[in-house]
């Protein structure tokens, strides 16, 4: 008995040594999925959400869920992965009670929503597979909201500006699933311990992929070999000047109609624009992402609306 219970813990350790991303050897770490189908594991997720104006803080939310991954498929090139949304709890502070009842009714309609995705064969985010059935659950959504609220045109304009985000393939992966992408930020590439990593990489917008130049920084901070996880952290700023711009485009699609000067007056008023990630991950040896917090600040010298993010396994 003593001799197979041996046999069975070295074969343990071989298989770890195997697949495992962590070489103590050289200091270095893969991010990459060893994920196998049917597999699953659950994270609770929290947002806080907030705007600074003038050094005061207003507007602050927090929304927190849960949700429920599951590895639908695997193949040489590629995993087929499920995100079920359920448990949502809702702080909106002082927000009035038209919005909060609103984001709450939202909340039961999420309930049990899903996002189906696509990831390379390392776990890098590829596309979201069942847009289209997202598309069509919020438009729906949007119609019973509108019907519940007697179809006020107030209530009716913010129900439409709320689900903005679901309408095509490129506003859901850019805009609706920072989550996922956040989960997935570090993902297809091997780290040194110690050692930055900086390059250009392009972000995708609300106008459409690979549009925003972003300087990125990774760091590998820490390696924990006994537990067979690493800590990891980036730094990412987007291109002022092509912020500035593409924040113009933006704005002559909304506005068609609207005169050179018009928009010159609004860029002058949305003042020096910015946008920066934060990301500070702890990643298991399996690629599955222990925690995660990730803060976005995005506005101006105006205005800066800051979104922190954590994700933590159950």
């Amino acid at each position: 008995m003593k001799k197979q219970v041996s046999l069975l813990i070295i074969l343990m350790v071989i298989s770890q040594i195997a697949f495992s991303q962590i070489n103590m050897e050289d200091s270095t770490v893969r991010t990459i999925a060893y994920w196998e189908i049917k597999e699953t594991n659950s994270y609770h997720i929290a947002l806080e959400s907030f705007e600074i104006i003038d050094n005061d803080t207003s507007n602050w939310n927090e929304i927190s869920y849960v949700v429920d991954m599951e590895i639908l498929d695997s193949t040489e090139s590629s995993y087929e992965v499920s995100w079920t949304y359920r448990d949502f709890v809702l702080n909106l502070g002082e927000r009035d009670s038209a919005y909060q009842n609103l984001m709450e009714k939202l909340m039961t309609i999420s309930e049990g929503s899903l996002v189906k995705f696509r990831t390379d064969e390392y776990g890098a985010f590829q596309e979201v597979t069942n847009w289209e059935d997202i598309s069509e659950f919020y438009r729906k959504s949007g119609d019973t909201l509108k019907s519940m609220f007697g179809n006020i045109p107030q209530i009716d304009a913010m129900v439409d500006q709320t689900f903005t985000i679901y309408r095509t393939k490129n506003s859901i992966e850019t805009q609706s699933i920072k989550d996922v992408l956040q989960f997935l930020n570090f993902h297809g590439a091997e780290y040194k311990l110690g050692e930055e990593l900086s390059g250009i990489l392009y972000s995708p917008n609300v106008l459409g992929k690979n549009r925003l130049e972003t300087q990125v920084y990774v760091l590998l901070e820490e390696i924990f070999p006994e537990d067979n996880d690493y800590r990891i952290v980036s730094f990412s700023e987007a291109n002022a000047e092509q912020l500035t711009s593409e924040t113009r485009l933006v704005l002559k699609t909304m506005m068609p109609k609207a005169t050179e000067e018009e928009l010159n007056g609004l860029m002058a008023e949305v003042g020096s624009l910015s946008n920066t990630v934060e990301n500070v991950s702890v990643i298991h040896g399996w690629g599955w992402p222990i925690y995660s917090e990730e803060i976005r600040s995005v506005g101006s010298d105006q205005k800066i609306k800051v979104e922190i993010r954590t994700i933590e396994i159950l």
